[in-house]
């Protein structure tokens, strides 16, 4: 039998040359980004070994030098709760560094199999793993914070100063840490709890209340997010920064809110500490070539970050809208060889011609061309007892839970 051709008989199946599916241009985007990530995930790693490297440097001063280190709430100002000191505080600071790295290696285990299916051009194009999300949303922020920065161009005075390097890493750990319980938690999980009560539903697990993750998206969990973005927002600014930084905080504090929702607090916090820690280790080790490596991934992670940024404000109008922006459009499906169009029967007192499915045949009078979508491929092909009710044809393919004539096209 020559390739391509339909062999004649009631009992065989057709056997024609499938079409060579083309890659998904947006899948190629997130691989190449995926990959680009792998540099981020580096520089993660090299905060975190900062991170305990700064305990050498931060230890000391807490049990010899500090007075103590006050904790604080927004609501939007800073209402301070209490002090502590001493052991009171390393214990505290101990707890920040356990905090920032059980979340970012729980992140990175949790996304490892959709990451590599991220990497491998296997997953789907709007379907993202949380390490591809965190690390997306964070370059999306830091190009929106560093576009802020260039036009407003903040002098010295309005960004606030640090003694040492080990009160700039113990309070980079702390807002990590703290402010995502102060603000997430107490703005977002624990209002859903009454929210819950309310609707008469409640999240899969108790706890999600106050850890977040496995969170659906509606109009409460929406306007949590917004407000305590906004919150988030001009605490930075009655923290110390100057009016600039409320745009870019709220715009960041949004990306927070989201990741709490969707993949929990670990997410919210590894994204914080990557933002806050970016440049910690050159500030720490002095190193010029580490300043220079640094700088040169900043500037690859602001342009990807440029894609991001359209990308998630994109997701957000579709969100708020309903439609769809972008998507994918349906690739049609090829009819097999030599066969004539499908035809759509129109009701009609005199039955169908016989057609000979070898042989094009025009179109009848008391029939109307109507192509059949083929948006979704054929599961199989059937010529074991299948009659046509309307034109007596024998062969047809199994649509949606239904049998298509492959002659006249009619479910049945």
């Amino acid at each position: 039998m020559q390739l391509g051709m339909p062999p004649v008989g009631n009992r065989q199946t057709f056997s024609y040359i499938r079409p060579v599916k083309k890659a998904d241009f947006r899948l190629v985007i997130k691989t190449i980004s995926a990959f680009i990530m792998l540099t981020f995930v580096a520089q993660l790693a090299l905060s975190l070994g900062t991170l305990f490297y700064g305990v050498n440097l931060v230890v000391p001063d807490i049990l010899d030098t500090w007075s103590g280190f006050t904790l604080f709430i927004v609501v939007p100002v800073l209402v301070e709760l209490f002090t502590i000191s001493g052991y009171v505080l390393l214990a505290y600071y101990m707890f920040l560094v356990f905090a920032i790295f059980l979340s970012c290696v729980w992140i990175l285990l949790t996304s490892l199999r959709r990451f590599k299916d991220e990497l491998t051009m296997k997953a789907k194009s709007r379907e993202h793993s949380a390490l591809f999300d965190t690390i997306g949303l964070l370059f999306a922020t830091v190009f929106f914070s560093a576009v802020i920065g260039l036009i407003v161009n903040p002098s010295p005075e309005d960004m606030p100063s640090t003694d040492s390097v080990s009160e700039m890493l113990f309070l980079l750990a702390n807002a990590s840490v703290w402010e995502e319980i102060i603000v997430r938690v107490l703005f977002i999980g624990l209002p859903l709890v009454f929210v819950d009560l309310v609707r008469r539903t409640r999240q899969k697990h108790w706890y999600s209340y106050a850890i977040g993750g496995g969170m659906s998206f509606g109009i409460p969990e929406t306007i949590l997010i917004v407000l305590s973005a906004l919150i988030f927002g001009v605490g930075h600014f009655t923290g110390g920064w100057g009016a600039w930084k409320i745009l870019p905080a709220t715009v960041g504090g949004i990306a927070f809110g989201y990741l709490f929702v969707k993949f929990g607090i670990a997410a919210s916090i590894m994204m914080h500490f990557g933002t806050d820690y970016l440049s910690m280790p050159s500030e720490v080790t002095g190193s010029t070539a580490l300043l220079v490596l640094t700088g040169l991934g900043i500037l690859i992670w602001l342009g990807v970050g440029a894609g991001f940024f359209v990308y998630y404000t994109t997701r957000i109008l579709e969100f708020l809208t309903g439609k769809r922006y972008f998507g994918p459009r349906p690739e049609p499906y090829p009819q097999p060889w030599g066969y004539p169009p499908l035809y759509m029967p129109v009701q009609s007192q005199y039955p169908p011609p016989q057609i000979h499915p070898m042989i094009p045949q025009p179109i009848p009078a008391t029939m109307e061309y109507h192509p059949m979508p083929y948006n979704q491929p054929v599961q199989s092909w059937f010529t074991d007892g299948y009659v046509c009710p309307a034109c007596g044809h024998t062969q047809a393919r199994w649509v949606n839970g239904r049998f298509q004539c492959m002659r006249c096209g009619r479910l049945s």
